[in-house]
């Protein structure tokens, strides 16, 4: 399907107005994937979950603003050039990230802070598929699985309609875009334990096109 989107899911605090969103009153029930709108939320197992068909509307800053008073869990993922990646984050700081670029290789996760530890099996899993196909690149699964593995939502897994709330910008400068970036050190304090970051001297197709942040 060529998908582009990216989301944040949070517990705590409404995060819709630090988030630069408001609510239009506007509900439908209709199938999440692809957005019917360009900022949607839904609720799901206890968790919020704000939607964009925009890949960079799940900064690091984002997840972190909407983890204010909680814990927000975001994602994003290119298709058209197989980037993806997942941040969580407690009390508005990130404390782990997770994220894969194929330019940097097929095996490449680059690893910070103190992510779940369904990481590990995951990556035992996708490497292994790796190995079975070798043109495929299964670690591109690797940030969706793990924040699948903690608020339960998995782009490419979720089946059926739900109840969405289109959501419209509240705030212009609050919605500024700018790209999740690959990094090891995300550039906010660093959690107690840092995960050691698999990395390559040649920066990948986002940071080469926008410049690593």
């Amino acid at each position: 399907m060529g998908l582009s989107l990216s989301f944040i899911a949070s517990q705590g605090p409404d995060p819709l107005e630090s988030l630069g969103l408001s609510a239009d009153g506007k509900t439908l029930r209709a199938e999440p994937l692809p957005p019917p709108a360009r900022f949607v939320a839904f609720e799901l197992g206890g968790w919020r979950v704000v939607m964009s068909d925009d890949h960079r509307f799940a900064s690091r800053e984002r997840v972190s603003t909407a983890a204010q008073g909680g814990v927000a869990i975001g994602v994003y993922m290119e298709e058209h050039v197989m980037v993806s990646g997942a941040f969580g984050a407690k009390d508005g700081q990130l404390t782990w990230s997770v994220q894969h670029d194929p330019e940097q290789g097929l095996e490449h996760l680059d690893v910070w802070g103190e992510p779940p530890g369904a990481l590990a099996s995951i990556r035992e899993r996708l490497l292994a598929e790796l190995q079975e196909e070798d043109e495929v690149d299964a670690l591109f699964s690797a940030p969706l699985d793990l924040a699948a593995s903690a608020c339960g939502f998995h782009p490419h897994e979720f089946e059926g309609e739900i109840d969405l709330t289109i959501l419209s910008v509240a705030s212009k400068d609050l919605m500024k875009m700018r790209e999740p970036g690959l990094s090891a050190d995300p550039g906010l304090a660093a959690p107690a334990a840092t995960a050691a970051a698999e990395s390559t001297a040649r920066p990948g197709f986002l940071a080469r096109l926008f410049g690593r942040r």
